[in-house]
């Protein structure tokens, strides 16, 4: 269930995304990495072991503090998806 809530969570953000004021490249770049990370986790049980996505709700969180001042609207739906990983423990 929590990976559907999490799936949601990805497409509210996307969805946001989409009407958002422009974004840097540096931004635009740290979210996309992010995303594919969290869907790769998503499909494969294998790679919550793996180092790289072991961290991955510190780093939605830490995203959502950049967000934070450019796009204060899209903050949220991160920080959201930083606690939902955390709570799948990744």
């Amino acid at each position: 269930m929590k990976h559907e809530e999490l799936k949601q969570l990805l497409l509210k953000l996307h969805t946001e995304l989409a009407s958002a004021n422009a974004m840097d490249d540096e931004l635009k770049s740290l979210l996309t990495e992010l995303n594919h990370d969290i869907h790769h986790v998503l499909s494969s049980d294998q790679s919550l072991n793996d180092p790289v996505y072991s961290a991955l709700s510190e780093r939605s969180l830490a995203l959502s503090a950049k967000f934070a001042a450019q796009h204060p609207k899209l903050e949220p739906a991160l920080r959201e998806i930083g606690s939902m990983l955390e709570k799948i423990g990744v």
